[in-house]
């Protein structure tokens, strides 16, 4: 039995879809690949007012919901770490988890590959902190163009060129993977819909479909990037490659490129569609299993609620960036079937049907306004999708946070023989005396897993001392 090439994932997961698919490529070949981590490297927002963070913690979450697809927590398994919030072409320079990540593979794994799927940003800044770990290093990135043109304007290169350059001027074995040959590696929706079967993975991939950016002469094909280098990384014997001068790939004579430095060109993929074959087997042969839902908890999302963005208390521009954000940001973590407990402010109840999960509504004050008698409103919001609607509180089963737990909107309704999970105060300090502040203001706007919760309270329980709970 041959043994599985090891291998850490570089990867700019919500700049666009094609890296989700990677990621599940990778995945779904568990007898082939040890997966040492996942490091999310930086991209552009997409929206003015979001920051390069805001996208590494989306991305974050969106690999940790792709991770839960295949029955594996990230913090048993396979680790998931931010990496740089800046680029080094605009002058960023420090330290972050994956960065750190790379450093201790180099010092403790003899041999293992790099592969990044977006600007090579994080191995650039590991090596400026150690530069003796580059001849260890062994990395094959999606960039640069054809070698005989003057200069190259990829995105993965064009978002960070120091970063390029800190990598082409090292020791480190480095092979390229050019864009406009992963260009071919191409699919429709009709395709995919077609070819794959139902699975955790293939449905996940399905709904990655409406945020396709399509461009009319392509006639809705979509370009799949990413996967064709996880596939060199499998069978790296099936490409034609060449070694070539590393002075070829330096366009615009920014460095000192050592004399003999050498870099491994691949000039053509395999042939027959190899590539988009091997993937699609690959996430096929994924076994359908019931997995244990997750559990998560959020409050005050305040859907449709205009005077949130008006009186700047959310930091959106209008109401229905809100609207789609915290939708978008709620299904990245959460699966179709996890369970959520929302403690109240909802807001616009038909947007539990842009929601996954099984919603269990506490309601807090804003849905106390909206009935007279609260069994028919229970039942409405129930037959708009809701799994429960408890009016005031409810204690949690004892098993999912291992201790008796009270979830109530106010913070003033809070137990005084347990400790309580809340929400309503936007300005109150995440963690109580007497319990934690679910509010998705305080998380991103994205629903808190049990398992994050679970730390807050044993904090609260064990290591918090009076001068945590001294209010402002």
């Amino acid at each position: 039995m041959s043994k599985k090439i090891k291998v850490l994932i570089d990867t700019d997961v919500c700049n666009e879809i094609d890296d989700q698919f990677a990621i599940c490529y990778a995945l779904s070949r568990k007898e082939d690949l040890q997966i040492l981590g996942i490091t999310i490297a930086p991209f552009p927002s997409h929206a003015p007012h979001l920051s390069i963070r805001d996208g590494l913690i989306d991305s974050k979450n969106e690999t940790n919901h792709i991770i839960r697809l295949f029955g594996a927590f990230h913090d048993e398994k396979i680790p998931v770490l931010l990496g740089c919030d800046g680029f080094l072409s605009e002058g960023y320079n420090s330290s972050n988890p994956a960065v750190e990540k790379i450093l201790e593979l180099a010092k403790t794994e003899r041999n293992f590959t790099i592969c990044c799927l977006g600007p090579l940003t994080n191995v650039a800044m590991a090596m400026r902190i150690k530069p003796e770990i580059a001849k260890k290093l062994k990395i094959v990135w999606l960039g640069t163009g054809n070698l005989l043109l003057d200069k190259f304007s990829d995105t993965n290169f064009s978002n960070d060129k120091d970063a390029f350059y800190e990598v082409l001027s090292s020791e480190a074995k480095f092979t390229v993977l050019p864009s406009y040959l992963a260009r071919s590696v191409v699919t429709s929706k009709y395709e995919f819909f077609e070819n794959t079967i139902k699975n955790p993975v293939t449905d996940f991939l399905k709904t990655l479909f409406d945020r396709f950016e399509y461009i009319k002469r392509e006639k809705e094909i979509k370009a799949i990037y990413d996967i064709a280098p996880i596939c060199y990384v499998l069978h790296a014997e099936k490409f034609l490659t060449k070694d070539v001068d590393g002075k070829l790939l330096d366009k615009e004579n920014l460095v000192k490129v050592p004399k003999n430095r050498k870099v491994t060109e691949i000039l053509e993929l395999p042939k027959y569609s190899f590539v988009w074959l091997d993937f699609l087997n690959s996430i096929n042969s994924v076994e359908s299993k019931v997995f244990k839902p997750n559990i998560f908890f959020t409050s005050d999302t305040h859907f449709n609620h205009e005077r949130k963005v008006r009186l700047k208390q959310v930091p959106f521009e209008t109401v229905a960036e809100m609207n789609s954000e915290i939708v978008r940001r709620w299904n990245s973590v959460v699966g179709i079937n996890d369970i959520v407990y929302h403690l109240g402010d909802f807001g616009d109840y038909e947007f539990v049907k842009q929601l996954n999960g099984k919603i269990i509504l506490i309601c807090g004050n804003y849905e106390e306004r909206d009935f007279e008698k609260f069994e028919p409103f229970r039942k409405k919001l129930m037959g708009l999708g809701f799994a429960d609607v408890v009016r005031n509180k409810m204690y949690l089963p004892e098993e999912i946070l291992g201790e008796r737990v009270l979830l109530t909107h106010k913070p003033t309704n809070h137990a005084k023989d347990c400790l309580t999970l809340f929400g309503h105060v936007h300005s109150l300090k995440p963690v109580e005396k007497f319990g934690f502040n679910v509010c998705c203001t305080y998380h991103y706007f994205t629903p808190i897993a049990a398992k994050s919760v679970k730390r807050y309270l044993d904090f609260i329980h064990n290591h918090a001392d009076e001068d945590v709970f001294v209010g402002e």
